[in-house]
């Protein structure tokens, strides 16, 4: 039996399972490591191999049991990096190796697998975190020179042992047709399933950078990436089952949980039901892809955030600190593996504790994401404009259909992880005439891959720009499985925002938050005036919940040379922006803010745009630029310029559509 494995870490404690092989007759064989070192156990006796396993090599393990004696051999691929070991012990008891043997990688004992839905869930003990690949048994022994070349790449398992070959499996994408969460033994036929998505599409053994997508060469990818921390689901059985009234209004609704001390507000989203056409003219997208990207992210328990801010120590919530280092509720796509490797997936199925209605984003004491989004449904209802509520993922999945129904489209303050589907359902809606209207900034920007709909799991992969909280994804390791299309940014795939949007993402900072000054051009502009009509303020927006002014944390500018239409009206702009505000690494090359570092004091680049434009198809398009702008919508009872602009738009837009 042999397989290939690679450590991203060398620093991992505790017991770390690579295999666990039962056979019919009862023999047992396990590998494992212990720190850096390796063990191999077969029956009742165990033997440490002496050598260290680096990290960043392969190596090639093979076991080879007869007459109940084990033979082991080590062998790194790489002869600069890596040590290679070999080891004779008496077993003490026989293996044989059957068609019938039961085999588990990356962990023993496991239990509850389960497959719903389209995805795998079970747990298991002694996890291992790396990766695997190439795993093959043969009821023959083979011996010390066929491992050296099975190691080397010179002659494959089958060709090695054969027809004796009894499990071969297949690590390379999709080795078993369109659903990524099983592998195929090429022995039998069977399929394997993997358990709480480990990470797939990753370079393999043999990757040699000729080809740098899956897609091309799924042999050089023949290789899972597990973790640990993995978890798709976190296998919690039903506590209610229950039918919504067919007459409840579409909106946002909580689902109340009350226990001897405390009490939850779960949030959920009622959607009109595919094809029915409720009346009302105005739909808010709500970006749950986003809110999954953040799912309990904690960043602030990684290197020293409050740099990021000159407002004081970072304040995180009793909730954000009680789940650090619980790996039960699951990571974000903000967070590391054990290992340090990146989390490409993030699932509704885990309890994600920073979507709450009231919830305080530990930077500033304010909303963000969900409970930001928060403050534009409150101002809607405010205002008395009726309303149906979708996510992201209706979007996704209906395409412009979803859109078609309403006058008005209004997006949530931070649609940061969107899809080629949403991407083009918003483009068609606009240019058949619709009205869109984006109240936040960051948004349209990472690439990303709806990986299963039931049970919602999105996928990401970071690429090598970007503001990356992790380090840049490993070489090779850009292509989403779900979709099979490269990840990373948006506008390196020739769609930035400005094309559908007029603006894109220019900034970031948690220092505080600048109110906007009118644009010559908007004074000047008599298609553009009405936008302006009974704000007296000036300049506009210097308050509101988020750092105190509309445009702040993540903010987004027009730019021709990205898609912004030639005659689009600017009609307002930020500045001013201290040094706490940098421009977006991909154009400066930047990693984290930092108030010693130029920034907007010095970039004229470092503003938000307020801007308006139509579309030959008489759709239209107002983008306020700001993930802080919702903030500012209910200050002073919604009595303030922010409101009166966004109400006038609002409005507008479904007068031009009546």
């Amino acid at each position: 039996m042999g397989l290939f494995f690679w450590l991203a870490s060398g620093r991992l404690e505790g017991t770390r399972t690579l295999w666990s092989i039962t056979s019919p007759e009862g023999g047992t064989a396990s590998a494992q490591l212990n720190g850096q070192m390796l063990s191999v156990t077969v029956g009742e006796k165990t033997t440490d191999l002496d050598v260290t396993v680096r990290p960043y090599v392969w190596y090639f393990l093979g076991v080879v049991v007869e007459d109940g004696v084990a033979s082991i051999e080590l062998i790194s691929t790489d002869l600069l990096r890596g040590d290679s070991a070999s080891s004779t012990f008496a077993s003490g008891a026989p293996f044989h190796s059957s068609a019938a043997l039961t085999a588990t990688l990356a962990g023993r004992n496991p239990q509850g697998i389960a497959r719903d839905s389209g995805l795998v869930r079970g747990h298991a003990v002694d996890l291992f975190t790396g990766k695997i690949g190439g795993f093959f048994v043969s009821s023959a022994a083979l011996d010390s020179s066929t491992l050296q070349d099975i190691a080397s790449g010179a002659i494959g398992a089958s060709d090695a042992g054969g027809p004796d070959v009894i499990a071969r499996w297949d690590f390379s994408p999709f080795s078993a047709g369109d659903d990524p969460n099983v592998i195929i033994d090429r022995a039998s036929g069977s399929l394997v399933p993997l358990v709480n998505l480990p990470t797939q599409g990753v370079s393999g053994r043999f990757f040699d950078g000729s080809e740098t997508d899956y897609r091309h060469n799924p042999s050089h990818y023949a290789a899972v990436h597990f973790h640990s921390s993995d978890m798709s689901d976190a296998g919690w059985d039903p506590l209610l089952t229950a039918k919504l009234p067919s007459d409840l209004p579409s909106g946002v609704y909580a689902i109340e949980i009350a226990g001897p001390t405390s009490t939850d507000l779960m949030p959920l989203f009622v959607t009109p039901a595919v094809g029915d056409i409720t009346g009302r003219k105005v739909a808010v997208v709500l970006p749950t892809f986003c809110y999954l990207a953040y799912g309990n992210e904690g960043m602030y328990a990684s290197g020293d955030p409050s740099t990021w801010t000159n407002s004081g120590l970072v304040k995180v919530s009793a909730e954000d600190a009680a789940r650090v280092g619980d790996s039960t509720y699951g990571l974000s796509l903000y967070d590391f593996h054990p290992d340090g490797s990146a989390v490409a997936y993030s699932s509704t199925r885990r309890p994600i504790v920073n979507m709450r209605r009231g919830y305080k984003m530990w930077l500033f004491e304010a909303g963000r994401g969900f409970s930001a989004d928060m403050y534009l449904v409150e101002w809607l209802e405010s205002r008395g404009i009726e309303y149906d509520i979708l996510t992201d993922y209706e979007v996704h999945a209906g395409g412009a259909s979803a859109l078609k129904p309403y006058s008005a489209v209004i997006s949530g303050m931070h649609p940061e992880y969107t899809t080629a589907e949403q991407l083009d359902a918003f483009q068609t809606y606009r240019d058949s005439g619709g009205g869109l209207m984006y109240l936040g900034g960051n948004g349209w920007y990472w690439v990303t891959g709806v990986y299963s709909s039931a049970g919602l799991t999105v996928e990401i992969r970071r690429g090598h720009a970007g503001p990356l909280v992790w380090m840049a994804s490993y070489p090779g390791e850009v292509t989403l499985m779900s979709g099979k299309q490269p990840g990373g940014l948006w506008r390196h795939r020739g769609r930035a925002p400005q094309k559908i949007f007029g603006v894109g993402m220019a900034a970031q900072g948690w220092s505080k938050s600048y109110p906007y000054y009118r644009s010559k051009a908007a004074a000047s502009d008599p298609s553009a005036a009405w936008i302006l009509e009974g704000v007296e303020e000036d300049p506009i927006g210097d308050y509101g919940a988020l750092m105190g002014g509309a445009a702040g944390d993540e903010i987004d500018r027009a730019d021709l040379f990205l898609g912004t239409p030639y005659h689009a009206t600017l009609v307002a702009s930020s500045r001013g922006h201290d040094n706490y505000y940098q421009r977006v690494p991909e154009e400066t090359g930047a990693t984290q803010p930092s108030p010693n570092s130029p920034g907007g004091e010095d970039d004229p680049e470092v503003h938000s745009d307020i801007i308006y434009f139509r579309t030959p198809g008489g759709g239209e398009v107002f983008s306020a630029g700001s993930m802080a702008w919702s903030g500012a919508l209910n200050h002073n009872g919604g009595d303030n310029g922010v409101s009166r602009m966004t109400e006038n738009v609002l409005r507008r837009f479904l007068a031009n559509r009546s």
